[in-house]
C-alpha cells in the first residue's frame, strides 16, 4: 500500500474533525488536542489539520452557501454527513487556501470520498466542487 504524505494525512484528520464536530456539535476547540485520533499525529499534520477545521468552522455560513448553491436535485439537509464534512473543507480551500491549486483540491477530495464514503459518493463530491471551482474561477 501506498504510504500518505503529510498534506493528505492531515486532510483526512481535519475531515475526521469535521464530521466528528457536525455530528455532536461538540466545542470546536476540543477538536485541537485530537484526542479523538487513533493514533498521535505528528505536529505538521496537526497544525495544518487544525488550519483547515479553525478556517473552515470560521467560514461555514458561506462554504455552506457555495454548496448549496451547487447542488443540482439534492436537499443540503439530506447530504451525507460523510460527504458534506469532505465537501466543507474542500471548499474552504478553494475559497481561501489560494496556494494550493484547485486541482489538487479537488483530487485530494474524491480520494478521501472514495476512502471514507460510500461507493458512487466521490462522483458526487467531484461534481459539486468541480461546480463551485467553476464559479470561483468565472
Amino acid at each position: 500500500m501506498k504510504s500518505l504524505g503529510n498534506r493528505r494525512k492531515a486532510r483526512i484528520l481535519a475531515f475526521q474533525g469535521l464530521y466528528s464536530w457536525d455530528i455532536t456539535q461538540c466545542d470546536p476547540s476540543d477538536l485541537f488536542t485530537f484526542t479523538w485520533s487513533r493514533e498521535e499525529p505528528a505536529e505538521d499534520i496537526k497544525v495544518f489539520a487544525s488550519f483547515v477545521i479553525k478556517g473552515t468552522i470560521n467560514n461555514l455560513t458561506e462554504i455552506d452557501s457555495k454548496i448549496k448553491g451547487s447542488l443540482k436535485k439534492w436537499d443540503f439537509g439530506r447530504l451525507e454527513k460523510v460527504n458534506l464534512a469532505i465537501l466543507r473543507m474542500s471548499v474552504y480551500a478553494l475559497l481561501y487556501q489560494k496556494d494550493i491549486p484547485h486541482g489538487v483540491t479537488i483530487d485530494e477530495a474524491v480520494e478521501i470520498t472514495k476512502e471514507y464514503g460510500t461507493p458512487d459518493s466521490y462522483r458526487f463530491v467531484n461534481g459539486v466542487l468541480d461546480n463551485i471551482k467553476k464559479q470561483i474561477e468565472e
